[in-house]
């Protein structure tokens, strides 16, 4: 384990401890336990978020109970205790215990707070499917290249927590508020596209831009638009293809440089696959 969380070694009990898979950077820690400790309390000065993926004991923050059920998160703030009740029923299921540096995650809060004082809605939420991603992504990340490119790693961690943040403030009837949530960042992906789309933009670009893993993105993007990023991206060029086509005097190959496709060859191919006809073809209609 990376030093920054060797605490837990102290906190956790070894039995426990040893059956958990640990996926850890400088920035956060994500525990993967099937046991729970009880009758502990325990504290860090970190900040804690536990995912509930099945059937959970009552757990109580700072002496406060909350009973807690699959699909729930909890954060635990900087030296608050936490205590998992005992109780008769010993079968509880797998979560996600995921330990954010204190520097790190003030680092982002103070970001979405501006100049005010950030503090959380609530501390007991849902987790959104779109955590559950990123969290998959940060895990492969390390796994395929350990600590090989500490962006990727910052970035990914970033996320995770702006995604911990959005969720523990989501409303709690998000149906019609979450569909404006993400119709806001799709239009935001769509500005950006529209904005850029002579430059040679990749998937990851966007996602950065609005915090969002390149599955999840894609996922939501065609539920909205009913196409694929990359073939919206594609027709936002074509529909410039054809404007300067009809309206300019510029070289077939200029156009395609314009328009942001690789080369004159792959601007061709494109155009006829989607509009049934090559680009000198449609500027002799149009033109």
């Amino acid at each position: 384990m990376g030093t920054e969380f060797n605490y837990f070694l102290s906190i956790i009990p070894p039995d426990i401890y040893s059956g958990t898979k640990a996926t850890v950077c400088r920035y956060m820690a994500i525990f993967e336990a099937e046991e729970y400790v009880l009758g502990k309390v325990l504290r860090a000065d970190d900040y804690h978020f536990l995912l509930f993926l099945s059937k959970a004991p009552i757990t109580k923050v700072n002496d406060v109970e909350y009973h807690v059920k699959k699909g729930d998160m909890l954060v635990i703030q900087p030296w608050e205790g936490i205590y998992g009740v005992p109780g008769e029923n010993k079968e509880y299921g797998k979560y996600l215990h995921i330990a954010v540096k204190k520097e790190f995650f003030q680092e982002i809060a103070a970001e979405i707070a501006k100049e005010g004082t950030f503090a959380f809605k609530r501390i007991q939420g849902r987790y959104s499917n779109h955590l559950l991603d990123l969290i998959g992504e940060f895990q492969l990340e390390i796994m395929n290249y350990g600590q090989a490119y500490p962006q990727m790693i910052r970035s990914l961690s970033t996320q995770i927590v702006f995604q911990l943040i959005r969720d523990l403030h989501a409303e709690e009837k998000p149906g019609r508020e979450k569909v404006g949530r993400d119709n806001q960042y799709i239009n935001k992906a769509i500005l950006f596209m529209q904005e850029n789309y002579q430059e040679n933009i990749t998937i990851r670009d966007i996602c950065d831009l609005i915090y969002f893993s390149p599955y999840h993105f894609k996922r939501i993007f065609k539920e909205h638009t009913g196409r694929t990023p990359h073939r919206y991206l594609m027709d936002i060029r074509l529909e410039k293809a054809k404007e300067l086509l009809a309206r300019s005097e510029n070289s077939i190959e200029n156009i395609a440089r314009l328009c942001g496709f690789v080369n004159p060859g792959h601007f061709a191919v494109a155009f006829k696959r989607s509009i049934k006809m090559t680009p000198s073809e449609y500027r002799k209609m149009h033109g």
